[in-house]
């Protein structure tokens, strides 16, 4: 929505009241400053808003891309809207359609503690009779602001918002924040990528800068006096609400929740929008959920800043009183039942500035998403993990080892280990956020740009130190409880690879056996086929020309010999089995009449015994010294290969019962 045109006449402003920044304390009257942190000295200005305000606001205002599908209902009754019907009158349509929202609006007063506008207390209406907290309900508690004119602070905190409730909110807080830019966030993924992401350093933040233009005047209305402060040289004058983003901090978060039993998300969320149905009973029912934290301090400029830039022209800043009037605005739409609830203890903390403030409802929003992730990772573990009762029962142990023909397990898997990667991202995303933004020199009160402290080595600077090391420990304590979600998440995952792995092992072995029993089968069926294949030739050829076969034609027998022989010897030995085995006993029958012919053959290359066959005296002739060993060592060797040849064929020479002595060997040789 575009920012409102309003006129001053609507509301009032009461003026400031005159106090320095940090008062000086006295020596003798304070003797410890640090015992007490500085604290909001200046009033918020009073503002009212009316009916006829939020009507032509209805009415008249343009609506962003992110706002579309939210105020489409309002949008179509445009045309037949009269702008002086009562607001309530006009909101009854969406009583009955969000019937979850809660709201908390605080009032924080000089002494820094917080008062709940009550809504039968302080002239605001009763709740009514079914419980039901509709838009009318909360445009009573946040047109008026700082009626009684004590209040520093205001905290306004809107939960499960309806669009009517948007709309009030739209108009009742442009004066502080750009609401376009904020809703956008909180209804739409593009401009944060659907992360949680901080937008904290905003003292040179470019985009809509403009002043906060009042509502045209009603007739019946009656102006009402504005003061403004003056601003000191040598800032630039200007009012109240103008440099709405410099002024401005806030936090969007965005992650995921499980939908509350008889819930259902607004349509602006992203969630499985099937009836409950189609569903399977396993089904955990995951929504988006967003909530928008933002602090805008009031006030004027206190610092004039300067950034230069080699390829651009030097940009200006400006930084905003840490200790000025503030406002503080959370709207959260989880759709659950997982909401903080904040009891009278809330009341009695001390609110010593906006900053402390927002890092107090921070630490609400991170312990919130801390206990939904736990719930979503509870939900899922439950999920993937067996029952114990698959330890005793073997079909239940069959039915997570294979597959069925739904593909049940391997879908559940998938789901859950492409959900948890995506929460875990959510999560590093929320971690980021906290550490990249509140670094050392935050805490210490000496940052640059976010809410600086005016002196911080000063006793009140100190004491104002001491007072944020409080919930800096509590921010630590619950950003840490996320940081062992996300490696419990991790394990999951890794416990789901697991299950897969088995199940898809499983699985697998399942399908080769029954694969290789389909083989068979038709193995067997082709077999079958190829006794038929031939004989079915042979009698359609015949069948061509010949109608009868008398019994006596021999033509046919003999062909069906000769066609269907050879055809089936050719198709046995084609297959595998049949044809390694053939090949192998083939192989083995001439390797079989192969050795025979050897052995043959050496049996008739042996001739005969050199012994008997020669009777003749030989007469040795004496040798040299030097031949003797050399003939001594050939004998040798050769009594070595003779022996060993004897024994390596002397089974399969069992007809040869003579042994050939060595001597005669080497004789033989000489």
């Amino acid at each position: 929505m575009a920012a409102p045109q309003h006129n001053v006449e609507e509301f009032a402003m009461l003026p400031d009241n005159g106090s320095a920044f940090i008062p000086l304390l006295d020596g003798a009257a304070e003797p410890d400053a640090r015992s007490a942190a500085p604290r909001v000295q200046r009033a918020l200005a009073a503002m009212c808003f009316s009916d006829g305000m939020l009507m032509r606001h209805l009415h008249d205002a343009e609506l962003g891309e992110a706002l579309i599908t939210p105020a489409l209902d309002v949008v179509r009754r445009r045309p037949d809207m009269d702008l002086a019907q009562p607001f309530r009158d006009f909101a009854a349509y969406e009583r009955q359609r969000y019937v979850s929202t809660t709201f908390e609006v605080y009032e924080v007063a000089h002494n820094a503690t917080a008062r709940k506008l009550s809504r039968d207390v302080d002239g605001l209406p009763a709740e009514s009779l079914d419980g039901i907290v509709d838009a009318p309900t909360v445009w009573e508690a946040i047109k008026h602001v700082n009626a009684d004119g004590q209040a520093v602070g205001r905290i306004t905190i809107v939960q499960e918002p309806s669009p009517l409730i948007l709309a009030a909110l739209h108009l009742t807080m442009s004066p502080h924040f750009d609401m376009s830019e904020l809703l956008g966030h909180l209804l739409s993924e593009v401009p944060n990528r659907g992360r949680t992401h901080a937008f904290m350093h905003r003292a040179y933040e470019r985009g809509q800068s403009g002043a906060y233009q009042p509502p045209p005047l009603d007739d019946d209305d009656e102006p009402a006096a504005a003061v403004a402060p003056a601003v000191s040289a040598p800032l630039p004058s200007s009012s109240p609400f103008d440099y709405l983003r410099q002024r401005s901090f806030f936090f969007v978060f965005k992650y995921y929740t499980v939908v509350g039993e008889g819930l259902d998300p607004p349509p602006w969320q992203r969630f499985d929008k099937r009836s409950v149905n189609e569903r399977p009973g396993h089904h955990i029912d995951i929504a988006e959920c967003s909530s928008i934290l933002a602090l805008s301090l009031g006030g004027e400029p206190t610092k004039l800043l300067r950034m230069r830039s080699r390829l651009e022209r030097a940009r200006e800043g400006f930084l905003f009183d840490t200790f000025g009037p503030w406002h503080l605005l959370g709207i959260q739409s989880f759709p659950d039942d997982q909401h903080t609830v904040r009891g009278d203890d809330f009341q009695h903390k001390s609110f010593c500035n906006g900053p402390y403030a927002f890092l107090d409802l921070l630490v609400s929003e991170y312990r919130d998403a801390g206990k939904r992730n736990q719930i979503l990772h509870d939900r899922i573990t439950k999920l993937i993990t067996p029952p114990t009762e698959f330890m005793f029962d073997p079909r239940l142990r069959d039915k997570l080892l294979f597959e069925d023909k739904h593909f049940t397990y391997i879908r559940r898997y998938f789901w859950a280990y492409n959900t948890l990667a995506v929460i875990n991202t959510s999560i590093k995303a929320m971690v980021d956020a906290y550490v990249e933004t509140f670094t050392d020199d935050f805490w210490a009160g000496a940052h640059p740009l976010l809410w600086p402290h005016p002196a911080p080595a000063s006793p009140g600077g100190l004491a104002y130190r001491d007072t944020m090391a409080l919930l800096r420990r509590e921010l630590d304590k619950v950003v840490a409880q996320l940081g062992l979600i996300l490696e419990c998440n991790e394990r999951t995952r890794k416990e789901i690879e697991n299950l897969r792995d088995q199940l898809f092992s499983g699985s697998s072995i399942k399908e080769s056996r029954r694969v290789i029993d389909q083989g068979d089968n038709i193995r067997i069926l082709t077999m079958i086929s190829m006794i038929f294949l031939p004989l079915t030739f042979v009698t359609s050829v015949f069948g061509i020309t010949t109608f009868t076969i008398p019994p006596s034609d021999w033509r046919f027998a003999l062909t069906m010999v000769l066609v269907c022989v050879p055809f089936m010897l050719v198709v046995f030995l084609c297959q595998t089995r049949a044809f390694t085995f053939l090949r192998r006993k083939t192989v083995a029958a001439l390797t079989a009449l192969v050795v025979l012919a050897t052995r043959y053959r050496r049996r008739g290359d042996q001739g005969p015994d050199p012994v008997r066959s020669d009777n003749r005296s030989t007469v040795l002739r004496p040798l040299p010294h030097g031949r003797k060993r050399l003939v001594a060592a050939t004998e040798g060797r050769a009594e070595g290969r003779a022996e060993g040849r004897v024994r390596r064929w002397s089974w399969r020479r069992l007809w040869d019962t003579r042994a050939t002595a060595g001597d005669d060997v080497v004789l033989a040789k000489v």
